[in-house]
């Protein structure tokens, strides 16, 4: 680089200025890497355009956060129509179980096709029942089109929007199965979606600097990886299989159960064993995993929604078996949760944005997730609204405030290329914990709710106990049997209550674990030196 008595001179005659300098050399040096389309400013929305952008993409998420409030409100009510109680992990995991599985082939999707197009085509499917190309590729547009220093408070009112509709869920959810059909539930996707369709196609651009990765269609579906995905979906199924059979239609000693269990098991290391061997073109390929941010993010991720599905799957239950409410009247009563819940991720996306750390919140909405579910499990029959609201408002806005950063941290931490791959990984986690909690937790409600009641004085008939909705026993029983047919069900809720909170305090444990370090923000450059920017004052004098 010239110094100054060089860009002096070369300012006095345009003879000087004609003459071959190192100032020219380095202008011209600097002018060609200008034109080097690496150095080229990426081309990021802003104002009207980001807005509009937000827009689409926030109503195609409300109706996937509709979906998942309204089926667990709805829960007890087709347990009702189908009189299958113990199909309850069914109805709360089904979505998961598909959802976990896919995650991660969209990400691929969306990283060597059209972004615009992959992510319509996602909202498509979703009318027809499929959800997790919509969740993952709302969050890689954000990526893509959105300023990094952005990124924090955008997926924060993101997470706010899924939480606000969410909140509608169970309201609706309530209003559908109380008033007309729960299989309203499903079919409002219809005439929604159509609409939502259309806003993408007018207002969705992808900016000119996302690229998508050359390959060929042979390339693309070796990368898709769908030895792993069969056997992540298998396995998950046989899980869930094991689960729901073990204890309440079969026993635990039974051939079946224990056939499904030790499937599970071997499709389990098989996935883990082909993951392996696929290399990066794995589903979850372990060098993205690899750095010690990504993987306790992951971790924590899934065991902090663990937590979350539990409550806003058990809660409803609670409300219409234990205090006999109706699904309008336990919808109304979680939207505590999920206010405070939206409250604190739009709270922590800011905070976040500002000081670009993620480790000291997560820590933070980890220990108030905490201490909300200790409230909740010492919940029973006769708690009082004034303490179930509580409980819920301290659990909702604990668990706001950290849910989303594991998201913000490993896009923010990713190479512009992996950010798909990565954003895949984390919804499967989002949604693998779904699949594995959900399942989980309904087997040992089911388990502990049947021995109590085996246990009592009581001689129920245990196919009407099971074949009863949850929001059907205060008509079914009476008298000294629906007090211990409400005990039992306070047992059972009790313990998934438990298994809640121990997955809170893990998750605690696990924040301590991430790296602190700063967001880096791939879109601001760094502030130039006083000599630099008297040098660079110089340079556009002369031009």
């Amino acid at each position: 680089m010239a110094d100054g008595s060089d860009l002096d001179n070369s300012n006095k005659t345009e003879l000087d200025r004609s003459q071959p300098s190192s100032a020219s050399v380095s202008d011209a040096s600097e002018q060609q890497k200008e034109k080097d389309p690496v150095d080229i400013p990426p081309d990021y929305a802003t104002g009207v355009r980001l807005i509009l952008i937000m827009f689409t993409i926030f109503v195609s998420t409300i109706l996937v956060s509709l979906e998942i409030g309204i089926i667990a409100t709805a829960i007890p009510g087709i347990t009702n129509d189908f009189r299958k109680l113990d199909d309850v992990g069914w109805y709360g995991s089904a979505t998961f179980i598909l959802a976990a599985s896919a995650s991660p082939l969209w990400g691929k999707l969306f990283k060597y096709l059209d972004v615009k197009w992959v992510y319509l085509s996602a909202v498509g499917i979703f009318l027809d029942g499929g959800a997790s190309g919509v969740l993952g590729g709302t969050l890689i547009v954000i990526n893509y089109v959105a300023p990094p220093r952005n990124h924090p408070l955008l997926i924060g009112t993101w997470m706010a929007v899924f939480m606000v509709s969410t909140i509608l869920g169970p309201v609706i959810g309530g209003a559908f199965t109380s008033g007309v059909t729960w299989r309203w539930c499903f079919w409002i996707n219809l005439p929604v979606g159509g609409p939502i369709i259309v806003l993408l196609l007018l207002f969705l651009r992808i900016p000119k600097h996302i690229k998508k990765v050359t390959a060929t269609w042979q390339e693309i579906i070796l990368a898709l990886d769908l030895p792993g995905f069969c056997l992540l979906l298998v396995s998950l199924i046989c899980l869930t299989l094991a689960l729901q059979w073990g204890g309440q239609t079969k026993s635990w000693n039974d051939g079946s159960v224990i056939a499904t269990l030790v499937m599970w098991i071997v499709l389990s290391i098989g996935f883990f064993i082909t993951e392996w061997f696929q290399g990066h073109r794995a589903m979850a390929p372990f060098s993205i995993l690899k750095p010690r941010m990504t993987w306790s993010n992951a971790l924590f991720c899934l065991i902090s929604y663990g937590a979350l599905y539990q409550v806003m799957f058990y809660l409803p239950i609670y409300f219409q078996s234990i205090h006999g409410q109706s699904a309008v009247t336990s919808g109304v009563n979680t939207l505590p949760f999920l206010a405070f819940f939206a409250l604190g991720a739009v709270i922590s996306g800011g905070v976040i944005g500002k000081t670009r750390y993620t480790q000291p919140y997560e820590l933070l909405g980890a220990l108030i997730m905490t201490a909300g579910m200790a409230l909740i499990y010492i919940l029973d029959v006769d708690s009082s609204k004034a303490m179930y609201i509580g409980a819920e408002v301290l659990f909702g806005f604990g668990v706001g405030i950290c849910n989303q950063i594991p998201m913000t941290a490993v896009q923010g931490f990713s190479k512009l290329e992996d950010v798909s791959s990565a954003t895949g990984i984390m919804v499967m986690c989002q949604t693998l914990s779904g699949a594995y909690f959900v399942a989980i937790a309904q087997s040992l409600f089911a388990n502990r709710m049947l021995q109590t009641v085996l246990s009592g004085e009581g001689h129920h008939d245990i196919t009407l106990v099971l074949g009863t909705g949850a929001s059907d026993i205060q008509d079914v029983f009476s008298g000294d049997d629906l007090k211990e047919v409400i005990a039992a069900y306070m047992v059972g809720i009790k313990d998934v209550f438990a298994f809640s909170l121990a997955c809170a305090a893990f998750a605690v444990l696990l924040s301590l674990i991430i790296p602190f370090k700063r967001l880096p923000d791939h879109g601001k450059k760094d502030k130039p030196t006083a000599d630099e920017a008297v040098v660079e004052e110089k340079n556009r004098d002369r031009s």
